[in-house]
């Protein structure tokens, strides 16, 4: 009888269909979720290589950053390129299905315009640095949230249990 127990307790509501259903869910969120942290990641990376660039150090000891004065809001903005993908790493784990996957589509573009616009921007500039390639990573990385995004709200024909 115990034995039994256990098997129910461990299946859940995963059987047959719906129990498939669920985990593919949860499969995909779980890779986006990584997709995310990766974004975050890479981001990070960018901020540290930017002050291995010529003169950056000097310059920011100085009280600006890229030409612009250092001031608390630029501080803040930094943070909330990172503060944003940490947030999207517990919302799509989260979130139902429907919601997550609009967010993502429109989080994951926004951050992927953001470093398409890092990464022209710096190019045209004559600049190729570590934190530009690291900026390109985080771009892809949008990018492909946000079509992950769009692939799953084109193939829900059908409703999902999280919805």
């Amino acid at each position: 009888m115990t034995v039994e127990k256990t098997r129910l307790e461990l299946r859940g509501t995963d059987v047959g269909a719906a129990g498939g259903e669920t985990l593919k869910a949860l499969s995909f969120r779980t890779r986006v979720a990584v997709l995310w942290v990766a974004v975050a990641v890479a981001l990070a990376s960018s901020m540290l290589l930017f002050l291995v660039e010529p003169g950056a150090i000097e310059e920011m000891l100085g009280g600006e950053i890229e030409g612009e004065p250092l001031t608390e809001a630029v501080g803040f903005e930094l943070a909330m390129f990172l503060i944003i993908p940490l947030a999207m790493v517990a919302v799509t784990l989260l979130i139902g299905d429907r919601v997550n996957r609009h967010v993502n589509l429109i989080v994951g573009f926004g951050y992927g315009l953001f470093g398409s616009f890092v990464v022209v921007s710096e190019i045209a500039g004559g600049h190729f640095y570590g934190h530009v390639l690291m900026a390109a990573v985080a771009c892809v990385l949008g990018f492909l949230i946000a079509a992950l995004g769009l692939i799953g709200m084109r193939h829900s024909g059908r409703p999902s249990p999280r919805t």
